[in-house]
């Protein structure tokens, strides 16, 4: 359900077909998964199942029909996505998130270098040859590397998150580079409230590497055009100020005019309403129905109320708080995909929220719930038998990677 795999083309026709029928299976998913699911996602997959039943009897009654749009339905369903991603990943069995970052990067040398569409790309937010959604992608090796690092102390793993948030910076989409910022800096405050497993912040060898970086690229950022540094910088810029930024006071417009909206249908909002009336923001690639938010907190708002809203919500921050609480102390998947859903809760306020970050959404709660003992599957164990033996130099031992006497 993501560009990357259609060539990093975000139009190719065949996406939105993956993209609905993934959808009509989650949304079919609420009845038959149902008893596979956790208390938190039994409660959503009520609130979901009676809320498409809602938009399908009012399309029946409005318009005499029972599915007027699907647009709207699986638009407000994206986010049941999660509760099939659970059960899957229940089926499934651990996934070592070092796999999915290998995934991510093999995808991005595919697009990028091998079909060549880097080599149109200006530094400037026209000529971008990644959509945000793909670039959100790059959050999860940036704070796999960076967990890396602060547990085992290595310099590559340190070049692999320089490297890694780089090349967001690079790919200039503002609401990434936010997303990471703040994605780095919740990993390093589960550091030092002692929810990962490392002991401090290497500064004198981070700080060490840097200086070294900034003497060997120092002779390459000086024979960098100008001009291009300069554009480039400006658009950074657009962070802090967005009202003197092009796509920045853009979408800013069209926040403040759905906002104004809001008020006059808050609880459920506009639905199939809102879908008629269209998008207010002229533009020739918009449909002619539908809205275009760009705000995921505006979008649900405006379209599904604040019903709507609270779901979406519920099934984050319920994530996120089972995953805080029942766990002492994190594992790599489990920081990784905490702080990924963080940063999906800042890139939601300039963007609305890929399909595929439900399905992480969904993987966080598999690793939220899983049992301590299941961290290390039987065959990683080494095991001695030690009853009939002479040799003195079997005796039982401390594994360094498992922490417990065998």
């Amino acid at each position: 359900m993501s560009a990357l795999i259609y060539g990093g083309n975000s139009l190719h026709p065949l996406l939105d077909k993956a993209v609905s029928g993934t959808t009509l299976i989650g949304i079919l998913a609420l009845i038959v998964c149902y008893f596979w699911q956790p208390p938190l996602y039994k409660t959503v997959a009520w609130l979901l199942g009676l809320g498409v039943i809602g938009l399908v009897l009012e399309s029946k009654y409005e318009y005499g029909q029972f599915v007027y749009s699907y647009f709207v339905i699986k638009r407000f369903a994206y986010c049941g996505l999660a509760l099939l991603a659970y059960v899957v990943a229940t089926q499934a069995g651990p996934l070592k998130i070092k796999y999915a970052v290998y995934l991510i990067f093999a995808f991005y040398v595919i697009n990028q270098l091998f079909l060549g569409q880097i080599f149109s790309y200006n530094l400037t937010s026209e000529s971008r040859t990644v959509t945000s959604n793909e670039a959100l992608y790059l959050v999860i090796p940036c704070l796999y590397y960076l967990l890396m690092y602060l547990k085992d102390r290595k310099v590559p793993d340190l070049l692999l998150t320089l490297f890694s948030f780089a090349l967001i910076v690079f790919l200039l989409h503002r609401s990434v580079i936010s997303a990471a910022i703040v994605a780095i800096g919740v990993v390093a405050g589960l550091s030092m409230v002692g929810k990962l497993s490392t002991s401090g912040f290497p500064v004198g060898r981070t700080l060490g590497t840097f200086v070294i970086l900034l003497i060997l690229l120092a002779p390459a950022l000086a024979m960098m055009p100008g001009n291009k540094v300069d554009a480039f910088l400006e658009n950074i810029g657009g962070i802090l100020d967005p009202k003197e930024d092009n796509t920045g006071s853009w979408r800013l417009e069209q926040s403040e005019y759905y906002l104004s909206q809001i008020p006059d249908k808050p609880l459920l909002g506009w639905r199939y309403e809102g879908y008629d009336r269209g998008e207010i923001m002229v533009n020739e690639d918009f449909p002619e129905k539908g809205t275009i938010i760009h705000s995921q907190y505006i979008d649900m708002l405006y379209n599904y109320g604040a019903v709507g809203l609270a779901i979406n919500l519920l099934i984050i921050l319920g994530t996120l708080l089972i995953m805080y609480r029942r766990n002492k102390t994190f594992t790599t998947e489990q920081t990784v995909l905490f702080g990924f859903l963080i940063s999906g809760l800042v890139y939601g306020v300039s963007y609305q929220l890929p399909v595929f970050f439900w399905g992480f959404v969904g993987l966080a709660m598999y690793y939220a719930l899983k049992r301590p003992d299941e961290e290390y599957p039987d065959d990683e164990y080494i095991t001695v038998d030690i009853t009939e033996s002479s040799d003195t130099s079997l005796r039982p031992f401390v594994s360094t990677k498992t922490q417990q006497v065998l």
